[in-house]
C-alpha cells in the first residue's frame, strides 16, 4: 500500500520531467514562476520533517487498516505530501533527481491538484507545472488522470508529443500506465495493484478517490469479496478508446501516426 502510494507520486513528477526535457528552445518564456508554485514553496506552517513524519504515520495507519477484512479509509494533506516529495525525492528517486528534478510541489484546491518541479540542466532553468483531475473507472483499481495546463514556465507544452516517455519512464517504477485518447486529450489510466506479495492481506480494492481542498481522501475494501461488491463512488470516467479486455498487442500505440478516428488507444 505504502508503494504505491510513492508510486503514484513518482509518476505525476515523471510527467513532468519528461516534459521540461524538450521545452529549452523557450528559455525566455520559461523563466515564468506559476503563483501556486511560490504560494506552496512559502507554506510552512509546520517544519518538513514533522509534516513528512505525520505522512509517514498517516501512511502506517492506513496500511494497518488495509490488511484487515473490511473497509478503510485515509486522508493526506497537501502539505504533508509536499513534505514527503521535498524529503524523498533525492534519496528514493535518484534518477529524476539526476535528470534536473528538485524542489517539487503541490496544491489541492477546487478538486483539481496543481503540480509543479523545478527542471535545471545546462541549457534551463523553468518550473514544469500541470493540473489534473483524478477520477475513478469503472476497472477496480484503476485511477483516470486527466491532465491540463501542462507548461514549462508560461509556455505550454502539447502532452501528446511525450506519452511514449511518460509510459517508459512510469514503467521504470513497475507503474502500468496506459492511455485513453478523448476528444478533449488524452488520459492517463493507472493501476493500483489489488495483489502485492507484500499485502497482508487481499485484494486491497480502492472505491473512491477524492481532492478536496488541502487533502487526498481515500476509501476502499479488502477482502475476496472487494472485487465482486466495487462501485466506484464520486466522479466516474467512461472510457472511450481504452478497452479493457483487449489483447495487449491491440491496445498498442503509434504516437507518431495520425489517428483515422475520433479517439484511438495508447500505451
Amino acid at each position: 500500500m505504502r508503494n504505491w502510494i510513492k508510486r503514484i507520486s513518482l509518476a505525476v513528477i515523471a510527467i513532468m520531467v519528461i516534459s521540461g526535457s524538450v521545452a529549452w528552445w523557450a528559455v525566455q518564456q520559461s523563466q515564468y514562476v506559476p503563483e501556486f508554485y511560490t504560494r506552496a514553496s512559502n507554506n510552512h506552517s509546520v517544519t518538513t520533517a514533522e509534516a513528512s513524519r505525520r505522512l509517514q504515520a498517516e501512511v502506517q495507519q492506513l496500511q494497518t487498516n488495509a490488511a484487515k477484512l473490511g473497509s478503510w479509509r485515509a486522508a493526506f494533506s497537501d502539505e504533508q505530501i509536499n513534505a514527503w516529495l521535498i524529503e524523498e525525492l533525492p534519496q528514493k528517486f535518484p534518477r529524476l533527481a539526476a535528470l534536473g528534478a528538485s524542489e517539487p510541489r503541490i496544491i489541492i484546491e477546487n478538486e483539481k491538484v496543481q503540480a509543479a518541479v523545478r527542471y535545471k540542466n545546462r541549457h534551463i532553468d523553468t518550473i514544469v507545472s500541470c493540473e489534473f483531475i483524478v477520477e475513478m473507472t469503472e476497472q477496480p483499481n484503476m485511477l483516470a488522470f486527466r491532465v491540463q495546463n501542462l507548461r514549462a514556465g508560461a509556455l505550454r507544452l502539447p502532452l501528446t508529443k511525450f506519452l511514449t516517455g511518460i509510459s517508459k519512464e512510469a514503467a521504470r517504477g513497475d507503474i502500468d500506465v496506459r492511455w485513453d485518447m478523448t476528444d478533449t486529450g488524452p488520459i492517463a489510466l493507472v493501476t493500483v495493484p489489488s495483489d502485492d506479495p507484500r499485502y497482508a492481506l487481499s485484494p486491497v480494492v480502492v472505491e473512491s478517490l477524492i481532492t478536496y481542498d488541502g487533502a487526498v481522501l481515500l476509501a476502499g475494501h479488502t477482502g475476496q469479496l472487494a472485487h465482486k461488491t466495487f462501485v466506484p463512488r464520486g466522479p466516474v470516467h467512461q472510457f472511450v478508446s481504452y478497452r479493457p479486455h483487449e489483447n495487449d498487442n491491440v491496445q498498442s500505440a503509434r504516437l507518431t501516426s495520425k489517428p483515422r478516428s475520433k479517439s484511438r488507444l495508447v500505451r
